[in-house]
């Protein structure tokens, strides 16, 4: 049974926009919990995870009620300093990934004698090993030069007609196999379970473009051959923000435009050009690389930890010192994919045919010319509900989605010429994501920061003008209906803002629905009534729970969440069930949901805690649920937050692991009645990671009071709020 709120503890004005940070005198994270148009039930997870012990989980009430307040001080103290910490560095290294560009249009490259090998090679294979926390925290560099060791020492090919070179930098760092010195630029040549250094320079940014194109320049003089192959090893950040963060110079990232710079100091051309980092499948960075290689091996997702494995295709290549670029890209996409199936994580990976990115650029213009005719025909709501219905990476904050499925759900008819010539240029592509087809694209969606970042690039890249024209003018109606998040007016200075396109839709973003939107109840429910127009234009519901601890509002989180979209109404219905950790209940909030290929619906989601008293983080959750069995989840690591601005763009290569010992106490957000006060506290007892990880479950808060409401967001970025109600 529930009940409503009364109206009068919650003023109408009060902003309970969720925030994972929001102490005094700092700034604040906003929780990025949106997806597309009502995926699924997220709540259908509840019912199907093993059960729980619901006699040893105490109530969440009960368990922050006997929190000592010097507990709650702690945390706040944490917070505090961890917020506090990151402007610092901030400070120091200015905008993230904001690198200086050489001054010259042709980079300087060192004018050092190079020593040139002696000998006859078919093939050169440079890795550009940018280390970062990857290899610092994790040897996850290290661990990749022993699979190439491995392969070596397998076909005692290790004085073969195949050299694999490694430049070494950007890592506090390096494990203890190998002795890499980590403030030196040095260069290897990798053998069997051992590194023979043939160069070494001062230490210099792994991020800019200079180093690189001096590693290349070095590679391919010290080492002719018929046949170059490339790795660029580290973070990806995807079209916006690009390749590479050097920890030793405030994580930097190289954008695609200094990267182009790179390539064109550099007199060759590659078989391929692979990157073993997320997010770099797209159509920006093909065309990018298009002038200097044949193929682009890249993810359109996020990359887990891993990354590549190196084995089996080294073998391959150093049995076949002639084999096909093609063949070594296939054998590279099916080992990924054979990993990555074994250890239950997501993945993308594609080999790109980089000939044929001209005839997708030109398709691409065509079908952004007919979208920007699309949207000035007063139909920019298809194009919106399109975007926000497809297939989009790096849990929808890079602004990238797959082509293919855009097109597709867009209904213009040059979709279809682009689909087929994307299909055309992926050769080879392997997934578990459900609409995930090889290759994505930059189409902004939440963030006109990033198309300031962007138009840059595409200035770079020479871009036909309808291309950005069209981009604009989808970015100009954002600025003017992103609701209580973004003012239009703000935007009305920029280069790109249409003043065309404003006007146009000045009268066309209201729904005629209220800011808060009431229920009715039904059937022993409460149900949100809509129009079938009004519902078809909603892309997000999010579910928000908070516990009544009997003096003040507890957060528990937030679910994405539908249920019985019935075309004319929502049943916003709770269950009083929650996500535990341990036994312990703790705040969760859903981040991101979809599909596996396979029909398994999955969801990630954060608990943030603090660990061993010391670092803010958030503990990444996934929940999965087959079509025919029972769900499951897993704890999949987590991030130490002052840190996700700061080591790179791929948030999943960041995961940290839990170990054996370390403690953890889960911070909630706790709202006065009033609503005029925020500060934090511990919810649940602090508890130990036992040796076999945490333990997900799904629990009944028996007694427990707790406040619902539902958050909704139109393809006009409007937002809408339904009344609290009481379900107890």
């Amino acid at each position: 049974m529930s009940k409503r709120i009364g109206k009068g503890i919650f003023p109408a004005d009060t902003d309970f926009r969720v925030r994972s940070l929001n102490t005094t005198g700092s700034g604040s994270r906003e929780v990025n919990i949106r997806k597309t148009a009502f995926l699924l039930a997220a709540l259908f997870f509840i019912f199907t995870l093993p059960g729980c012990n619901t006699k040893s989980t105490d109530s969440p009430s009960e368990s922050f009620s006997e929190t000592s307040s010097e507990s709650n001080d702690s945390i706040a103290e944490t917070l505090d300093r961890d917020v506090e910490d990151q402007d610092v560095k901030r400070g120091l290294s200015g905008k993230k990934g904001n690198t200086k560009e050489s001054g010259d249009s042709k980079l300087k490259l060192s004018d050092r004698e190079i020593t040139v090998y002696d000998g006859h090679l078919d093939t050169v294979v440079l890795i550009y090993m940018v280390g970062s926390n990857l290899e610092s925290e994790n040897n996850l560099g290290t661990m990749d030069l022993q699979e190439i060791g491995d392969a070596i020492e397998a076909t005692g090919k290790s004085d073969s007609s195949v050299k694999i070179l490694v430049e070494t930098g950007g890592s506090r760092k390096w494990g203890s196999d190998f002795t890499i010195d980590a403030d030196k630029i040095q260069r290897f040549e990798v053998g069997a379970h051992e590194l023979t250094l043939k160069d070494e320079t001062e230490l210099a940014n792994m991020s800019k473009p200079e180093t690189l194109a001096d590693f290349l320049n070095w590679g391919v003089n010290a080492y002719p051959a018929d046949h170059y192959d490339l790795i660029l090893w580290n973070h990806g950040g995807g079209s916006v923000m690009g390749f590479g963060a050097d920890e030793q110079y405030s994580g930097f990232m190289m954008r695609l435009q200094q990267m182009k710079k790179a390539f064109e100091a550099v007199n060759c051309h590659f078989d391929f050009i692979g990157f073993d980092a997320c997010l770099m499948g797209t159509v920006e960075t093909a065309y990018t690389l298009a002038p200097f290689a044949d193929y682009l091996i890249a993810s359109e997702e996020m990359e887990p930890g891993d990354g590549w494995y190196y084995t089996n295709w080294v073998q391959k290549l150093l049995l076949d010192p002639n084999l096909a670029p093609e063949k070594i890209g296939m054998q590279i996409v099916d080992d990924f994919a054979d990993s990555n199936e074994e250890s239950g994580d997501i993945y993308t990976l594609s080999l790109i045919d980089l000939k044929k990115i001209g005839e997708v650029y030109r398709k691409l213009i065509d079908f952004a010319e007919s979208a920007d005719r699309t949207i000035t025909n007063r139909a920019y709501d298809t194009i919106a509900k399109a975007r926000s219905d497809s297939r989009s990476f790096g849990d929808g904050n890079y602004e990238q989605v797959d082509i293919i499925d855009f097109a597709e759900k867009s209904s213009i008819p040059e979709g279809n010429e682009l689909k087929n010539t994307v299909s055309d240029a992926v050769i080879y592509f392997k997934s578990n994501m459900k609409n995930a087809n090889g290759l994505a694209m930059y189409f902004p969606d939440r963030s006109l920061e990033k198309y300031d970042q962007m138009l840059g690039l595409f200035d770079a890249l020479k871009f036909d003008s309808p291309y950005t024209d069209s981009l604009s003018g989808f970015c100009t109606i954002m600025a003017q209906t992103a609701g209580e998040t973004t003012d239009g007016h703000e935007y009305a200075e920029k280069e790109w803002y249409r003043q065309d396109m404003a006007k146009l839709y000045e009268s066309l973003t209201d729904l005629g629905l209220p800011e808060m939107i009431p229920y009715r109840e039904m059937d022993g429910a409460n149900v949100i009534d809509m129009t079938p127009e009004q519902l078809d234009k909603m892309t997000y519901c999010g579910q928000e729970v908070w516990l009544d601890t009997g003096k003040d509002f507890m957060e528990m989180g937030v679910d994405i969440w539908s249920e019985n979209k019935n075309g004319s109404y929502i049943v916003a219905s709770y269950h009083n069930v929650w996500m535990t950790l341990n036994n312990v209940f703790v705040p969760y909030y859903m981040q991101d949901l979809g599909m596996r290929t396979d029909g398994t619906a999955y969801a990630f989601g954060y608990v943030p805690a603090i660990l061993n008293d010391d670092d803010y983080i958030w503990i990444r959750v996934e929940l999965l649920q087959p079509e025919k069995s029972e769900g499951s989840a897993r704890v999949c690591g987590y991030w130490i937050v002052e840190e996700m601005d700061t080591e790179g763009g791929d948030v999943t290569r960041n995961l940290k692991s839990l170990k054996e010992g370390d403690t953890l106490s889960f911070v909630a957000t706790i709202h006065s009645y009033d609503g005029n006060e925020t500060s934090f506290g511990q919810m649940g007892d602090t508890i130990t990671v036992p040796k076999e990880n945490l333990t997900v479950g799904y629990c009944r808060m028996e007694g427990a009071n707790t406040a619902i409401r539902f958050l909704l967001e139109d393809v006009y970025k409007n937002t809408y709020y339904t009344d609290w109600f009481y379900n107890d």
